[in-house]
């Protein structure tokens, strides 16, 4: 339902026409407002951002945590001409081993897993801004006691609490799925949309960056978690002010925006409901072979993207022999390069769409860029101790991974106006199983500490990438699906 008092406000200061007027939420010039839809973007993007450095602070802080095998010497390294060295920061260096490790990194996944359905389910039916604040309301609190839950209690208190940051985060992509159906119309959705998704990018390289800086400077591991969690509450704040789940809903929209975002979604029948009285279309969904191709190419860029969210840091720890410092720091730089890039596909995406077609947009430039990116990052542990070839070498798969922000994610929208959030979240669910199961591989696999164990876990990235991409190719769509059509558009069609 609108706001009756913020619509009354509204039409008042309209009709005094200041030459301009700004405030903390909203800006005018005229009777001109600078659209909400593009403040809620960036918010988006900053929530995404806020996600992640809270997701890979333990991905950085954790090679210092995990005290090293006794038995590990330099001549059993696969680069030990670097020999890097090896200080213990404060808060301790826990003798966990190699399978504890990874069941810390990977418990994330596991809760991350379990509540994408849920979030989407809740964020379509209610509105997304209960659920985003609750998200990042847990995340914050999480985030806090993980130091010092985990030098008392050990590794079962850092599996319990990554397994509630993961849940927590569960719900926010679908969520995020669903504000996009609802404020950004389709031909909008590749710009807004693909800025919204990028911001998991932004959060990789800060996390990457201030994380290994904080340790570094403090000496201690536990002030990086202690920082992100305070930075979070700070946003939690900013997300009660600013977002809002319906632009019907919304305080500071102006009129002529809000009946902008309603004509254009009417137009292809994407019309805006608060609290959705209808029933999820379940069977039609599962039965749906585009749906399943968009959950293959999500899939195969998850099980690239997670794994290298997870183990770069590691890998250039025990591999390249950076110091933490430095870990972070060129750790991030790929992702910097992924950030940048995303943001250019996304705002050209339109052209690039017009000159060829949305579906070979999606395949060819969504989906292929798995195998792209896997096949680059292989070639990159062959360059073994080169250290500039196989940072260089991460940079250019990132380039190419960039395109999957205005690709893969806004796909889902194109298939269901109504179903975006439930429908992303079930995607989004499958896919992260990948998180697990490639974590776990590469924790396996790389128990020695050497290249060739490296080479395999990437060769089986690359296997998975060229499968999924495979079935992307041969089942997607980007069309409207008829399950999302109601009986009343359907009448309407046959009708026509």
């Amino acid at each position: 339902m609108s706001n009756p008092s913020g619509s009354q406000a509204r039409e008042e200061t309209a009709n005094k026409k200041p030459v301009f007027c700004c405030s903390f939420f909203q800006c005018r010039c005229g009777s001109h407002y600078f659209p909400q839809r593009i403040i809620l973007a960036l918010l988006l993007h900053l929530f995404m951002q806020n996600n992640f450095t809270t997701r890979v602070v333990l991905n950085v802080a954790i090679v210092e945590m995990v005290q090293p095998p006794p038995e590990e010497t330099a001549h059993l390294q696969a680069c030990p001409q670097f020999n890097a060295p090896n200080k213990t920061h404060e808060g301790g260096k826990f003798p966990w081993p190699a399978h504890t490790k990874s069941l810390v990194l990977y418990a994330f996944y596991i809760g991350y897993t379990f509540t994408q359905v849920p979030g989407g389910w809740l964020a379509d039916k209610f509105g997304a801004r209960p659920v985003i604040l609750s998200s990042i309301a847990c995340t914050t609190l999480a985030t806090a006691l993980f130091p010092v839950m985990t030098q008392k209690f050990g590794y079962l208190a850092a599996v319990g609490l990554r397994f509630m940051v993961g849940t927590s985060h569960g719900f926010c992509m679908p969520a995020l799925s669903s504000l996009v159906s609802t404020w950004f119309p389709p031909k909008e959705r590749p710009i807004w949309g693909g800025l919204a998704y990028a911001g998991t990018n932004l959060g990789t390289i800060m996390g990457n960056i201030i994380s290994g800086f904080l340790i570094h400077k403090f000496d201690g591991w536990p002030v990086a978690f202690y920082f992100w969690s305070a930075y979070s509450g700070l946003f939690f704040l900013l997300v009660l002010l600013l977002l809002f789940s319906f632009p019907d809903t919304h305080p500071y929209i102006s009129k002529a925006e809000a009946d902008y975002i309603r004509m254009e979604n009417c137009k292809t029948g994407n019309r805006t409901v608060v609290g959705r009285s209808f029933k999820t279309p379940w069977k039609a969904i599962l039965l749906n072979g585009p749906y399943w191709a968009n959950i293959a190419g999500q899939f195969g860029h998850n099980y690239i993207y997670l794994s290298l969210v997870t183990y770069l840091p590691t890998y250039m720890r025990e591999i390249l022999q950076f110091d933490v410092a430095n870990d972070g720091y060129f750790a991030a730089i790929p992702f910097v390069a992924l950030w940048i890039m995303s943001l250019i596909y996304s705002t050209t995406a339109p052209l690039i769409i017009k000159c060829t077609s949305e579906r070979a947009f999606n395949s060819v430039l969504g989906a292929g860029s798995n195998v792209a990116s896997a096949a680059i990052v292989l070639g990159a542990v062959y360059a073994a101790c080169n250290r500039q070839l196989c940072i260089g070498l991460y940079i250019f798969s990132m380039i190419i991974k960039a395109f999957y922000y205005a690709t893969l994610p806004v796909n889902i929208n194109g298939l269901s106006r109504n179903y975006g959030g439930i429908m992303f979240g079930l995607c989004n669910a499958l896919g992260s199983v990948s998180g697990i199961i490639g974590n776990f591989i590469i924790g396996a696999l790389t128990k020695h500490k050497q290249l060739h164990e490296w080479r395999l876990a990437f060769w089986i990235t690359f296997g998975v990438c060229v499968v999924t991409t495979v079935i992307f190719f041969l089942f997607s769509s980007t069309e409207r699906q008829k399950f999302d059509y109601n009986e009343e558009e359907l009448a309407e069609m046959q009708n026509s």
